[in-house]
């Protein structure tokens, strides 16, 4: 899987650069969401059939765990986004807005963008792009020793594009965790972007 990831890749990467000019961009756009929505509906096939389980999944200690995976994953991210400004420089504010984004890069870069900083805006791009590629490769090594803590690897994107990967290889009841994790990360990350503007 990691090596039939990477290997898209870096097929994609030279078949833009070899053959895509930037006019053809709302092309590449629907072809993607296509895609994006095809992975969506089989993913949400796989766990509609398990009706057992999606009882089971309705318990008090889920939906705790419902509340309690996204706001681990707010804080983490921006703890960590604070840190990792101190030791670049980045300023605090520009560090904390690009750790905000959370795994949803194509809001967070043009929210910050055309609001704060061009700049900043395209460090959101590349920083929340990145997030969610080293959640695709990361995950199918990581749950060997842990499996829960891989739902925040995502951040809001195991709502869509990362969920596969966690009902591949991780198991369904993670797999809807991280489902509805990503669907609140989704709900808050514009007010928590709006919040930390100046």
């Amino acid at each position: 899987m990691i090596r039939l990831i990477l290997l898209s890749l870096v097929l994609g990467f030279g078949a833009g650069y070899a053959f895509l000019t930037p006019d053809q961009g709302p092309l590449l756009d629907t072809i993607l969401m296509n895609a994006l929505n095809i992975m969506i509906f089989v993913s949400g096939i796989e766990i509609g059939e398990n009706k057992a389980l999606i009882r089971q999944f309705v318990t008090p200690r889920n939906l705790s765990l419902c509340l309690a995976i996204p706001a681990a994953i707010t804080l983490g991210s921006l703890t960590l986004g604070t840190l990792f400004g101190l030791l670049t420089g980045l300023p605090s504010r520009d560090s904390l807005l690009v750790s905000a984004g959370m795994g949803w890069y194509s809001l967070s870069s043009v929210v910050i963008g055309s609001l704060y900083s061009t700049k900043v805006g395209a460090i959101a791009f590349i920083a929340n792009s990145l997030r969610e590629l080293l959640c695709f490769i990361s995950v199918p090594l990581l749950t060997r020793w842990y499996k829960f803590p891989c739902i925040g690897l995502g951040g809001a994107s195991t709502m869509d594009s990362t969920m596969p990967v966690l009902l591949k290889y991780i198991n369904t009841p993670a797999a809807i965790l991280g489902f509805v994790s990503g669907f609140l990360l989704t709900l808050e990350i514009p007010f928590l972007l709006t919040f930390l503007m100046p």
